[in-house]
């Protein structure tokens, strides 16, 4: 499950990934079909509730330690600093030593950072602990989602991977709904503090699941491969030339610089564009309006709580319906439909600045309830659209880069803010942008439902 991966010949590595998929295709035992994407996904909640805690944390704490809004920018931004970094390199190390142990990895340092985030006593203190937690947050995610896409049936991969994001994208919606509550009455430290539970359930995943065997095949562990089926419930996959037919002749691709060689570049080109317009409108929008509600609109922080609670419970109902529904429509129209209201919602509320509390709550919530879905589905597209062997390169590659927008936007947003300039600049560039990316899906991608990840 773990060490040092060695190379294989292409063509023999291609067949081989296709019998293990043969044998994912049919298998239908609770472990594969439910039980990996949903231990995954339950624990990852956790991933994006670290992640999104600070933005509930904000309002109280700026208040306490007496922050301007560029000073919030810069605590909010150390976070998203942390997982540029952690995205891409962990996503090169899970190459080499697999996907689970990387995962284990990660995770457990998120956890014992949250417990650090909770103890913080200064801005200095807290800065460098969201930057170090960051890095864990940043690279679980992406090796926790090609594992996922790896494992995932051709037919049923949507829905897979629906229930997996679903659950991992729903820490959003519970630190919303936990927000009110804990705040005021626990303390904001709790908010950082409750981001360290998945740690108990890190056992259940080395004990449960084994590593990736389309991941395994690829590099010619042929022996570890069927181990690992079988303890999914399978039985071994017809290898094409048994267990010893992993020779090693070829170079497995550690550096990110790999996505930009023919065959892969323009398509790598497009992702580059996609993660860095679509995380910049979708953190935005997600780590600043509670403030801004609290700031510009001096809606009463509990008010705005309860409100960012609901958009999140919203953005949940929205994401579970579509995981059932992107197989047979495709991940396309949901993506394009997404990003075409976003874009609409926000750039109507630049142009007319509503004063009424009811029109602007209701804009930037449909602005935000769409963007999940362009969120939602640029990691399906990444994880469709590359090969097994710079599969978890290429996702930690676009997460990176989403990390790094997401890390520019708190800056962005907290310099407007502190020039006192119109917040109408704000949500006219998140309407640009996310126009940018809806106009990607529209023009530059092909959809992938339905085909099977050995024939990219």
């Amino acid at each position: 499950m773990s060490g040092e991966a060695p190379p294989v010949p292409a063509a023999t590595a291609s067949l081989d990934e296709a019998a293990v998929g043969a044998v994912l295709d049919d298998l239908h035992t609770f472990r594969h079909r439910y039980w990996a994407p949903a231990l995954l996904g339950f624990i990852m909640l956790f991933d994006s509730w670290d992640s999104i805690a600070i933005a509930y944390v904000m309002p109280t704490l700026s208040a306490e330690w007496h922050l301007s809004p560029l000073v919030m920018g810069y605590i909010i931004s150390a976070g998203y600093g942390g997982q540029f970094i952690g995205a891409v390199t962990l996503g090169m190390v899970a190459e080499r030593l697999g996907r689970l142990p990387v995962f284990i990895l990660a995770t457990s340092v998120m956890c014992v950072l949250a417990i650090a985030c909770a103890m913080a006593t200064s801005y200095g203190q807290l800065f460098v602990l969201r930057a170090i937690q960051g890095v864990a947050i940043g690279g679980a995610m992406p090796v926790a989602i090609t594992y996922v896409n790896e494992l995932a049936p051709t037919r049923l991969r949507g829905r897979y991977f629906g229930l997996f994001q679903t659950l991992a994208i729903s820490g959003f919606a519970v630190a919303s709904l936990s927000s009110p509550i804990v705040v005021p009455h626990l303390g904001w430290r709790w908010m950082f503090g409750l981001g360290a539970l998945p740690i108990v359930l890190l056992p259940l995943v080395w004990l449960t699941l084994p590593e990736s065997p389309r991941w395994l095949a690829r590099i010619g562990r042929l022996e570890q491969a069927n181990r690992a089926l079988t303890k999914l419930g399978g039985g071994p996959a017809a290898f094409t030339g048994g267990p010893a037919s992993g020779a090693v002749t070829q170079k497995l691709n550690m550096n990110p610089l790999v996505l930009f060689k023919a065959p892969l570049t323009t398509r790598s080109i497009k992702i580059t564009a996609l993660w860095f317009l679509t995380m910049f409108t979708s953190f935005g929008l997600t780590t600043w309006v509670p403030s801004i509600y609290v700031k510009v609109f001096h809606i009463p922080v509990e008010r705005a709580l309860s409100i960012a609670a609901v958009t999140a419970v919203a953005i949940f109902l929205a994401l579970a319906t579509a995981g059932f529904m992107i197989d047979r429509f495709g991940r396309r129209p949901f993506a394009i439909g997404g990003l075409s209201i976003t874009a609409s919602t926000l750039l109507i509320f630049a142009a007319v600045q509503p004063e009424t509390e009811s029109v602007l709550v209701g804009l930037i919530m449909a602005g935000q309830i769409a963007m999940f879905y362009g969120a939602f589905l640029v990691w399906p597209l990444t994880a469709e659209n590359y090969p097994t062997d710079v599969r978890a390169l290429a996702l930690g590659y676009g997460s990176s880069i989403g990390r790094g927008a997401s890390m520019l936007t708190p800056i962005f947003v907290g310099f407007v803010l502190a020039r006192g300039a119109p917040i109408a600049i704000v949500f006219g560039i998140f309407g640009l942008f996310a126009l940018g990316a809806m106009l990607i899906w529209l023009l530059g991608t092909r959809e992938t439902a339905g085909k099977p990840l050995d024939t990219i």
